[in-house]
């Protein structure tokens, strides 16, 4: 495919999907295409992406960038791990602020509107769960320029002031005005009930012990009646039978359906029917692969083809 038929299929599918949206065409050198895409215009919180192919790039990448206010470095290392495979970032302190451009691609020779909207949404909701570390304030350019941009920046306000800062002192009487109110749920001394008195001695009890009886020791009966010996009993012989051997070369399980499920093809074709949807977590053997499909076989001797990204088998 050529560089204008894949942009012309990306928004196309874009156009006949209500959640997503084409927000702008940008420019970025060294690129075939590059455009703003804004992802969950259904919801109340939508995110803006970049998505763009590179000269001679055998791939289409989806891309945004986030800035964490405060140290967020480990915090977005641990979220970025914890996503599927495909979604990747690079994440650097900024003078104050975290710096994390995330990103994910698409193969052209699998390229498809459902491998195209599923990568979107895998970034989509990383890029959600990375605003959630808090304090977290979008950039207005997505790229990898514009990152570099705001990382200078951040670091150049980062220089000392020459400027002495002086301290103001918080004045004692605005202090002592504060008067903490009571909680509402602790019981307070007026609770008490007042016919109970307080400080008087507790009544001497009227029981008495008894001293204790001996207990007189009883014989204890067995349970227990003996039973003549049984005839001892006669093995007999067994026939052996033939334990069947595994065929050569039989089916044993190599991965497994990652949680959220695959769809399975008959063919390395993306344009065909989806002929099956593999359960989470059913066992498959990868018989071969294919750039980026692999052909996999269920334990009932079930064949289909996969995309062998998502489970890490496919250039």
């Amino acid at each position: 495919m050529t560089p204008d038929e894949v942009k012309q299929s990306i928004t196309t599918w874009c156009s006949s999907d209500d959640d997503l949206e084409i927000a702008s065409d940008r420019f970025e050198p060294g690129t075939d295409f590059s455009f703003g895409l804004k992802a969950g215009t259904l919801s109340t919180a939508p995110v803006e992406l970049v998505v763009l192919k590179a000269d001679g790039a055998d791939r289409v990448t989806i891309r945004r960038s986030v800035t964490l206010t405060g140290d967020n470095v480990d915090a977005a290392n641990q979220l970025i791990a914890s996503r599927p495979g495909s979604v990747t970032a690079s994440v650097e302190r900024s003078g104050a602020d975290t710096t994390v451009v995330a990103q994910t691609y698409v193969y052209l020779d699998g390229l498809s509107k459902h491998t195209f909207v599923q990568a979107v949404a895998e970034l989509a909701r990383a890029s959600t769960l990375l605003d959630a570390i808090g304090g977290v304030e979008t950039a207005s350019e997505v790229d990898e320029e514009a990152a570099v941009v705001a990382s200078d920046a951040v670091d150049a306000d980062a220089e000392p002031d020459s400027t002495p800062v002086v301290d103001t002192p918080v004045p004692a009487a605005a202090e002592s005005t504060f008067q903490p109110s009571p909680s509402p749920s602790l019981p307070q001394p007026s609770s008490i009930p007042s016919g109970i008195p307080v400080g008087q001695p507790l009544p001497t009890p009227s029981f008495t012990p008894q001293p204790a009886q001996p207990v007189q020791a009883q014989p204890v009966q067995p349970a227990y009646t003996p039973q003549p010996a049984q005839q001892p009993y006669q093995a007999q012989p067994v026939q052996a039978q033939p334990v069947p051997q595994p065929a050569a070369g039989g089916w044993a399980p190599s991965h497994s359906v990652p949680p959220q499920g695959l769809r399975a093809w008959g063919a390395p074709d993306p344009s065909g029917p989806v002929v099956a949807n593999l359960a989470p977590g059913l066992p498959i053997q990868v018989a071969e692969v294919r750039g980026a499909w692999a052909r996999v076989i269920c334990s009932n001797g079930w064949t289909g083809w996969i995309d062998g990204r998502i489970i890490g088998v496919a250039a």
